[in-house]
């Protein structure tokens, strides 16, 4: 199966790009089979399988929100234990405690975070797939490629569809009319309505007319969502009275309403009613607000398609979150924390033991140095007693006349110099012979 990548992901978002492109291929084909060619119901199904396939990590993130309702109450008493201290000591012990309890729980401070932070690129990779469908589904883009073609035979310098793009306030990254792959990105971002727009603009090409009278129906009922809206289009548009606004302001209303519902669904799963929580009340009553809004503003400018994810991923979040719940409800909490405590401890004797090791290893590393440099030293030694041993011994010299007359100042120096020549006359003697 061959996924032709238009708008292509780069750098560590790639593979996320690749998954999620060959996840709606096969949606789609599979879609096909059924009779069903419909980019909207693609972009639900494959929000749930990644729904699906993220439980794990909802499940971790659950099991965090558990153990921190217990932990709590002893991370307040440490955070109070050390208020208004933030001396070197005091800010050392106070990490050492904070350490020490989520390690007693076998938790960690990013738990709770390390879901979002996986999710927030699978979502801009999903907004990119969802913006660039025939990029990633192949028999969309064959279905596109039918117009495409005969529009780059019609418009060898591009002037037509430059002026086109234009006109509709469509914009392609790095457009030329000789690739068919950019010409295929923008003939995607054509809104329903505008494809009259594109047939009178190629009207001296018959070619291209009658591709958009065969292929532009296909198209349409592919893109189709409930109440006559389509994912390429923009839901709310401001400027064509009140069919800009309805039916299309119904999808921000209902990503922000399902948003809502489930942030709080998830408040009251997680237990934000508690002790701990109350104290940030406030700024947990504006998140519950913001987040809704936020859905509502993005939802209303981008393409419908984006709406339909969010909605979607919005209703199965709260449906997992339930199940999940109700499978923690049957297991007793305290006997996963007795089991959290249990594989702490034993990672704190493996840490102990391996820093022993350590230790050992270190000194007998410095042993070893010892012995290695004793070891050189004594084979110094005996080298040097070897070339005194291979050194040829002189006959001594004969005795000095001027030492038998005495003692004087400079006896001792010319005794050396007489000495040494003598050797040395000795020793080429000795050679010659």
């Amino acid at each position: 199966m061959d996924i032709l990548v238009l708008t292509k992901t780069s750098g560590i978002l790639k593979p996320f790009g690749i998954v999620l492109g060959y996840i709606m291929d096969f949606i789609y084909r599979f879609l096909m089979l059924l009779g069903i060619n419909n980019v909207g119901l693609s972009i639900i199904l494959l929000t749930l399988v990644i729904n699906i396939l993220l439980i794990p990590l909802t499940i971790r993130q659950q099991k965090f929100t558990k153990m921190s309702s217990i932990m709590n109450p002893e991370l307040q008493k440490i955070q109070k234990k050390y208020n208004g201290k933030r001396d070197d000591r005091s800010m050392r012990m106070m990490q050492a405690e904070t350490k020490a309890v989520y390690d007693k729980y076998g938790a960690s401070p990013s738990g709770g975070c390390l879901p979002v932070l996986i999710q927030f690129p699978i979502l801009i990779v999903l907004y990119r797939v969802i913006q660039n469908v025939p990029a990633y589904v192949t028999p969309i883009r064959e279905v596109y490629e039918k117009i495409a073609s005969p529009i780059m035979n019609a418009d060898p310098d591009g002037s037509i569809m430059a002026g086109l793009m234009k006109k509709l306030s469509i914009t392609v990254s790095k457009f030329d009319i000789g690739d068919i792959n950019k010409v295929i990105d923008s003939l995607y971002l054509v809104k329903s309505g505008s494809w009259g727009a594109v047939r009178d603009a190629f009207a001296s090409s018959p070619d291209v007319v009658n591709a958009v009278n065969n292929v532009s129906g296909t198209i349409i009922g592919m893109n189709r969502l409930p109440f006559g809206l389509s994912i390429t289009d923009t839901p709310i548009t401001f400027g064509n009275g009140a069919a800009g606004i309805f039916p299309g302001i119904m999808i921000p209303i209902l990503a922000g309403l399902t948003q809502f519902i489930s942030i709080r669904v998830s408040n009251k799963i997680s237990g934000a009613a508690s002790a701990a929580s109350q104290q940030n009340s406030g700024m947990m009553k504006s998140m519950n607000i913001m987040m809704p809004l936020i859905s509502v503003y993005f939802t209303a400018r981008l393409q419908a398609g984006m709406g339909i994810y969010w909605i979607a991923s919005a209703v199965f979040r709260t449906i997992i979150l339930v199940i999940i719940d109700k499978f923690f409800n049957k297991i007793n909490v305290d006997e996963i924390i007795e089991k959290n405590k249990e594989k702490a401890a034993k990672k704190a004797a493996k840490r102990a033991a391996n820093e022993e090791k350590f230790s050992q290893y270190a000194s007998m590393s410095t042993k070893s140095i010892s012995d290695i440099a004793g070891k050189s030293v004594s084979k110094a030694n005996a080298s040097e007693n070897v070339q005194k041993s291979q050194t040829p011994k002189t006959e001594p010299a004969p005795a000095d006349p001027a030492k038998k007359g005495g003692k004087s100042s400079g006896g001792k120096k010319r005794n050396g110099d007489n000495s040494s020549i003598s050797n040395y006359a000795h020793m080429v003697k000795r050679n010659k012979e």
